[in-house]
């Protein structure tokens, strides 16, 4: 599990190693690390993951891979080619391979035929240092648009009308710290106008936002890039966007400048609308400041999608069948028209091929829920009656129905809606 790494005393150069340049020349006692390290990579990615960790224990190493979808642990008896292939990763990044202190360092690596942006995180233990390689979004890559990451057109439309205020408080709640972040950069880039003052705060390898004033921050921040980040919210700014997820002090102090004349954008670790106005308020936020500044919430999930070479149709289980009685029930005076509808449903689930690499899945999908409160919400905020606003919310959420939708299309089996919907109902 990903842990806070405390402050870092060594920072790699900010331009990350071409490990696939490094390979291609390395001698030929180093290649068999090297393609023990290759391998991991290679691993991660059939499974999609994006984090690698590496713990050694006082006989083995334990491997474990975290994807939105799985968390796999393998433990490895003979750990000696892990660790010299790590080694040899450290020598390359920082030019030494022990440090007593923490680090971070980033490289590159070539997979699919496209290069990879990776994160290196390596922290000493007293059973030797620890290691976390996180997959990160490529900073030379222009970051996706507002309509490309997506959102419905009615979901778009009651975006831009939050973002189109002169001040408030845009929450993005999920799961995964790299969908937040994608999401938020494509905020960040609709933000931008000639008369807009925007800043971000981000991680050191971020992409370049034209007309916005970045600020890379490590998490936790050292004392210089906390003292910097809120040196640059007290001069003031038009928008402030916080592409991750901050200290609480800083979450906090963000909270009070949107009900101010600024317009914040702010993400948080949450899977449910619930769980993220929890969090809030378990942060000292009094429910009439959320009330009052509180313009939109989005509530995103990472779906796997099935595999369409050998996706196959599927009659729904006693489980699916339970889902869609609550999902899709049958109404007295609509009864024609359900059967209608579930005849042209398909239903889909998938064995594997070759093209999968025998997982049944092909790729993932983003799905989002956008919430702007109505007055029964906000009334309901204001008298701090919490149980009857988290009951609105809830009614307001469309997570099921969309969910509902792809899998009748065979786009996700019904077990992924089972899945998603069961985070909500847990919230």
């Amino acid at each position: 599990m990903a842990r806070p790494l405390p402050n870092l005393a060594s920072v790699a150069n900010i331009s990350p190693v071409n490990l696939t340049s490094v390979m291609n020349v390395c001698t030929a006692g180093e290649r068999e690390y090297w393609d023990t390290l290759s391998t991991v990579l290679h691993e991660a990615e059939k499974k999609g993951a994006y984090e690698i960790h590496l713990e050694p224990e006082f006989d083995f190493l334990r491997l474990r891979l975290r994807s939105p979808f799985e968390f796999t642990e393998t433990r490895i008896e003979n750990s000696e080619p892990y660790l010299q292939a790590l080694a040899l990763l450290q020598r390359c990044i920082w030019d030494e391979e022990v440090s007593e202190t923490a680090r971070r360092g980033w490289f590159t690596f070539t997979m699919s035929s496209a290069a990879s942006l990776f994160q290196l995180d390596v922290v000493p233990s007293s059973l030797g240092a620890t290691f976390l390689v996180t997959l990160l979004e490529d900073f030379r890559k222009q970051p996706a648009r507002l309509e490309d990451i997506g959102l419905g057109r009615a979901q778009l439309s009651n975006l831009k009308e939050a973002l189109s205020k002169k001040s408030g408080l845009v929450i993005i709640a999920g799961d995964l710290a790299q969908a937040r972040i994608r999401t938020s950069r494509a905020i960040a880039q609709a933000l931008v106008a000639p008369d807009m003052k925007v800043i971000m705060s981000d991680n050191p390898m971020h992409p370049v936002i034209p007309r916005t004033t970045q600020l890379g921050m490590d998490f936790p921040p050292t004392d210089l890039q906390r003292n910097t980040w809120n040196a640059m919210c007290r001069l003031g700014a038009d928008a402030i966007v916080a592409t991750q997820t901050l200290e609480e002090s800083a979450a906090r102090q963000l909270i009070s400048y949107a009900s101010e004349q600024t317009l914040v954008v702010q993400t948080i670790r949450a899977s449910t609308a619930v769980d993220c106005l929890s969090y809030l308020l378990g942060l000292g936020i009094r429910s009439e400041t959320l009330a009052h500044t509180l313009s939109s919430l989005i509530i995103q999930h990472r779906v796997q999608c099935l595999c369409p070479y050998c996706r196959t149709a599927a009659a729904p289980d006693d489980e699916g069948t339970a889902w869609l009685a609550k999902y899709s029930p049958i109404q007295a005076n609509n009864v024609n028209d359900w059967l209608r509808h579930r005849m042209r449903s398909s239903f889909s689930e998938a064995a594997g091929c070759d093209k999968c690499d025998a997982s049944g899945y092909a790729n993932w999908l983003d799905i989002f829920d956008v919430l702007t409160f109505c007055d029964e919400v906000k009334d309901a905020l204001y008298d701090a009656d919490y149980r009857y606003a988290f009951s609105q919310i809830k009614q307001q959420q469309s997570l099921g129905r969309q969910l509902l939708k792809l899998a009748q299309e065979g786009i996700i089996p019904l077990s992924e809606a089972i899945r998603i919907t069961r985070l909500e109902m847990d919230g």
